[in-house]
């Protein structure tokens, strides 16, 4: 990665496959080196035709450009996971008292747990579609995206703030998974058979149940005038609750996830840069559609 030669060797390799995308689904554009010919010699960067003051000026006005304010929201996320770990040092250990007694509880009805898992999976059928198209971190994350009409262009900070739970919770939750290990059902009980591989990861809590929560949190708390509250947090039930169905999780998992996002949230809450994306997205929140050019009033 890095070398002008490996950046060749994809393109060819794209080119010869018919491929109009380069790796990981990034745009390639063809012959895009013969665009400096067009360059002007007599414009900034050149320096040949340019006088010293006219090149000064052209520099500091191309050093005052900045990127734009919401760049990448997946990777721009990271700064509020810093702000959250540098404000929380406490944070693992205050999750860790937090779940806990749901830990304990899953130890005391563990028969119970599984064959809750059991009875569950009768619903696998049913669900089979969905389960699947939410098993990756980006298929759960269209079902808010469809369910609130959330656009990154045109609501970037409500955008972003998805991403930060996301971000943040994916975080929490394998640190927790890491300190309790617990096995997943279907290590236990040889009639559990998931109907897709469990992710390489320990059972406690369930990072969708989590996830999901600390997402449709994040949401309500942007006050937005048409959501049903109800509709936003049986969504994040819901995509929790398939993650048992499938034979993943047991329902304590679930329970565990939620009880960690609401104490991911109290600490996030307090940050300030968090409490500036929390504002312009419930800013964005209050906006009313705007009608389309030649629609009457």
């Amino acid at each position: 990665m890095g070398r002008l030669g490996a950046s060749n060797v994809n393109v060819n390799v794209n080119v010869a496959a018919g491929a109009l995308q380069g790796g990981a689904g990034v745009p390639v554009r063809f012959n895009s080196q013969e665009f400096r010919k067009l360059m002007a010699g007599t414009q900034f960067p050149s320096v040949s035709a340019q006088g010293e003051s006219e090149f000064t000026d052209s520099q500091k006005a191309v050093n005052a450009v900045k990127f734009r304010r919401y760049w990448d929201a997946e990777h721009r996320a990271y700064v509020f996971l810093n702000e959250f770990i540098w404000r929380n040092n406490d944070w693992l250990a205050e999750l860790i008292k937090a779940t806990a007694a749901s830990h304990r509880q899953l130890h005391d009805e563990k028969g119970d747990q599984l064959r809750q898992v059991i009875e569950a999976s009768g619903d696998r059928e049913e669900r089979f579609a969905e389960i699947i198209d939410q098993h990756e971190g980006e298929g759960a994350i269209k079902y808010w995206l469809g369910m609130l009409m959330i656009d990154p262009g045109s609501a970037p900070a409500t955008y972003q703030l998805i991403r930060v739970a996301r971000k943040i919770g994916e975080m929490a939750v394998m640190c927790l998974k890491h300190y309790y290990r617990e096995a997943r059902p279907s290590q236990v009980c040889p009639a559990i058979v998931p109907m897709i591989d469990p992710p390489v990861t320990p059972s406690f809590p369930a990072g969708h149940a989590l996830q999901s929560h600390l997402i449709s949190t994040c949401l309500a708390a942007t006050d937005r005038p048409r959501d049903q509250r109800d509709l936003l947090f049986g969504l994040s039930e819901r995509v929790a609750e398939n993650r048992v169905i499938a034979g993943l999780h047991y329902p304590l998992d679930s329970k565990a996830g939620v009880v960690a996002a609401e104490e991911c949230f109290r600490r996030l809450e307090a940050g300030e840069k968090f409490k500036e994306l929390l504002a312009e997205a419930t800013v964005e929140a209050q906006q009313k559609p705007q009608p389309e050019s030649g629609t009457r009033q």
